[in-house]
């Protein structure tokens, strides 16, 4: 065998391992002397190298899938887009292996080499000839979440007019889809109007210009730098995204500590409030002025007290009675039973009632005691809280007084209408008779005896009735000082020589809405009872007048409203004052402390149903061996004082018809006799059905009806009702006993002419007769 051949054999057969080849190669990259079947086996695994290469960079932070990055373009020159293929795809490595297969003195790549061929970008290059097309490839790029990293762009995009600028229109619209694509424009003209185009596909950094013809390696070098520059971005994002993940992990373990530290602050801080809660309740409890606390050692000297035992007990402050002798304070105030011996033994005392005074005044107290003893048994301290129930107590007492003034009321006014109707008889035919007696006989002096018993009969009932509050009344804003001045004069003949008056008007606002005749009176009867408490020894009797402040002695209770809203009519006297035992009842209708014949007991109960019918109050200011004052509050009012009534229209006898109307046949006979004497023609009737039938049938024959209110089946105002609807200008004359169902307004929006109150004397029925015929 010869030596060519032996030497082809070992190209063919013998050829040089991976290893061998590469380290021949050497890593200076020299061109050297292989063998033909050394290259070719060479340039084969090449390929695999680079495989092996991507494989190592897998298992480090670079992945290759990194290094792909997808190019678009878009050219209406299909050629072209076969190079931009070309170029970034194929050219440099395919060129490169056959040049290392053919060229002897070519320089051959390293592994070194190799290796970093492999980290060299790989582009997937899309090509398209319209640009509508391209745009759904972008579409669908973004939709799979595979965008495309770089697009060349033809600027014209069109060969016939290149005029046009379509491929700005299309990296318009592609830049609006995706603001990360790098995006590149190419056009064979040197002229191109950049600053527009930069206004219109923005941001600039993220645009390049390139002229046709242009360099592969020119293409190349732009496509590796946009890529590199893209790959750096998403490294940069990856990096910003990684930090912000840390700096949030580390600010959420800083925010929870935070949290805990704040919580164990919390929690610190809330058991110190509680504790400052916890002496504030202990303070407030002890201090609060609702009850008089106090805590004394085992001989009964104050440690500590509030305000409201300082009060109590008549200290200044809890400094002044700190070391004081609760013991001697108890039996100086007049208590039944010592304290010591009401602790003596008990560990506890609950709701203990007693009666202390202090500067003359009666103290209430509800007191409840706590001792303290040692194990020995014996007495360290003493606690105590003390209710004052003086003020409630009161309230229960005027309580009591108005619930049993209201029974006797209700009861009052129950009797009062069959009293008035018994009187009517016994006043209506004393009258009759009286009137035709001789005059100055015995007849006439007896019936006239009649007459007044049945008169002050009529004043008891008038009276019992404003006690239940449940009388006539007509309430107009009114000036008291003219009134009272009135009633003064009038007291003068009956108070004793002895006892002086004097009167102080100490306001000039004292309009009220309230019945003259009523607080006359509250006049007569609070200044007759002061006159006669002074008529042995005499004295002075005190009428004043005064607006209201918060600083007097006496206010009326704040449930009623501020104290400035009334004016005080004050009655006081210097006699002996009133009794504590006969107090309580002073206010009790019939009771009375006169003798037999000087007063019935209803003078006081009728002022106290008077001052509550007027929305007032009344206190009793009494100092017993010094004398009483009765002071009465009424509100104020705004309205002007109701002029001076015109005078009472005279009496006018004229023939007329009148239908009288009464459930009690004695009066309606005793009205036919009032009524017929004047001239009149009378049809009575004892039941509101028949009358009502009866003026149906004569209805224009009658002139005035005259009815009762109170009637069984249908009451007076039912009556005229119905007769109004049948004649509407009848005059109506209505009579009543008692209704609290009657009232002036009401009866004027009936169109009732005028009301009288039983028992019904001659001179005010004629009297009214005359003034509602005088209309006509």
């Amino acid at each position: 065998m010869s030596d060519k051949t032996k030497q082809k054999h070992t190209a063919t057969s013998g050829a040089p391992t991976l290893k061998e080849s590469s380290s021949r190669a050497g890593a200076s990259g020299s061109s050297l002397n292989l063998s033909f079947s050394e290259r070719l086996f060479y340039i084969s695994n090449k390929r695999s190298i680079a495989a092996l290469n991507r494989k190592q960079l897998e298992k480090t932070s670079v992945s290759p899938n990194n290094r792909r990055f997808r190019v678009l373009a878009v050219d209406h020159d299909k050629g072209m887009l076969t190079r931009y293929r070309d170029v970034l795809c194929f050219e440099g490595e395919e060129a490169a292996e056959l040049e290392a297969l053919f060229n002897d003195d070519v320089k051959l790549p390293s592994q070194d080499d190799i290796r970093a061929e492999a980290e060299n970008p790989i582009f997937e290059v899309d090509s398209f000839t319209n640009a509508s097309d391209a745009l759904k490839a972008v579409h669908k790029s973004i939709k799979h979440d595979d965008p495309f990293a770089i697009a060349l762009i033809d600027l014209h995009l069109n060969s016939t007019n290149t005029a046009t600028m379509l491929g700005v229109d299309l990296a318009e619209e592609i830049r609006a889809l995706d603001q990360h694509i790098e995006i590149v424009l190419l056009s064979p003209q040197a002229s191109v109007p950049l600053k527009e185009i930069n206004k219109r596909v923005l941001p600039p950094e993220k645009l390049l210009f390139l002229q046709k013809p242009f360099q592969s390696a020119e293409l190349k070098q732009i496509a590796a730098s946009l890529s590199s520059k893209r790959e750096l971005e998403r490294r940069l994002y990856i990096l910003n995204e990684t930090l912000a993940s840390e700096v949030e992990v580390r600010t959420s373990e800083l925010n929870a500590a935070n949290r805990r530290l704040r919580l164990d602050i919390s929690k610190r801080a809330a058991v110190l409030r509680e504790l400052q809660a916890s002496e504030q309740r202990y303070r407030l409890l002890f201090e609060k002025n609702i009850t008089g606390n106090f805590a004394s050692d085992g001989d009964g000297l104050i440690l500590d007290c509030n305000m409201a035992f300082a009060n109590m007990f008549g200290f200044d402050s809890p400094q002044h009675a700190s070391g004081a002798d609760v013991f001697k304070l108890w039996t100086a105030m007049g208590a039944e039973e010592p304290l010591s011996n009401i602790l003596r033994g008990k560990e506890r005392v609950t709701n203990l009632e007693v009666l202390l005074q202090r500067d003359g005044m009666d103290l209430y107290l509800l007191a409840n005691f706590d001792t303290v003893r040692n194990s020995d048994g014996v007495l360290t301290e003493i606690r105590g809280y003390i209710f004052d129930m003086s003020e409630p107590k009161r309230l229960e007492e005027q309580l009591r007084q108005s619930q049993k003034m209201e029974a006797l009321g209700t009861l009052a006014g129950g009797i009062a209408h069959d009293f008035n109707n018994i009187l009517g008889v016994i006043l209506g035919y004393s009258e009759i008779i009286q009137n035709s007696a001789e005059p100055e006989s015995g007849l006439a002096r007896r019936v006239g005896e009649i007459t007044r018993a049945g008169k002050r009969a009529r004043d008891l009932v008038n009276q019992i009735l404003n006690f239940s509050r449940q009388g006539p009344q007509e309430r107009h804003p009114i000036t008291l000082t003219p009134l009272i001045k009135e009633a003064l004069k009038l007291l003068r003949s009956s108070v004793p020589t002895n006892v002086g008056i004097i009167t102080r008007i100490e306001t000039d606002k004292d309009s009220v809405l309230a019945d003259p005749t009523q607080i006359h009176q509250i006049m007569l009867n609070l200044c007759g009872n002061a006159s006669h408490a002074m008529q042995k020894h005499g004295g002075t009797l005190t009428v004043t007048l005064s607006d209201v402040t918060n600083d007097d002695p006496i206010i009326p209770p704040a449930e009623l409203g501020k104290p400035e809203r009334f004016v005080r009519l004050s009655v006081e006297d210097t006699g002996g004052g009133i009794a504590p035992d006969v107090v309580a009842r002073i206010f009790d209708p019939f009771f009375t402390t006169k003798k037999q014949g000087e007063g019935t007991g209803m003078g006081l109960a009728m002022v106290h149903g008077i001052v509550k019918r007027h929305d007032g109050y009344l206190e009793l200011k009494n100092t017993p061996g010094e004398g009483a004052g009765f002071h009465v509050f009424l509100p104020k009012t705004d309205d002007a004082a109701r002029p001076v009534a015109e005078a009472a229209t005279e009496l006018v006898f004229r023939q007329g018809r009148i239908l009288f109307i009464d459930d009690e046949k004695p009066l309606t006979d005793i009205g036919r006799e009032m009524l017929e004497s004047c001239g009149f023609e009378v049809v009575t009737r004892t039941s509101s059905i028949e009358a009502l039938e009866a003026f149906k049938h004569r209805a224009d024959d009658f002139d005035l009806v005259i009815t009762d209110q109170t009637m069984p089946n249908m009451t007076g105002m039912e009556l005229a009702r119905e007769i109004l609807k049948i004649r509407r200008n009848i005059p109506i004359i209505l009579c009543t006993g008692f209704s609290d169902a009657v009232s002036y307004d009401r009866l004027r929006d009936l169109g009732i002419g005028d009301f009288i109150m039983k028992p019904i004397l001659k001179h005010d029925l004629i009297a009214s007769i005359s003034r509602q015929l005088s209309q006509d």
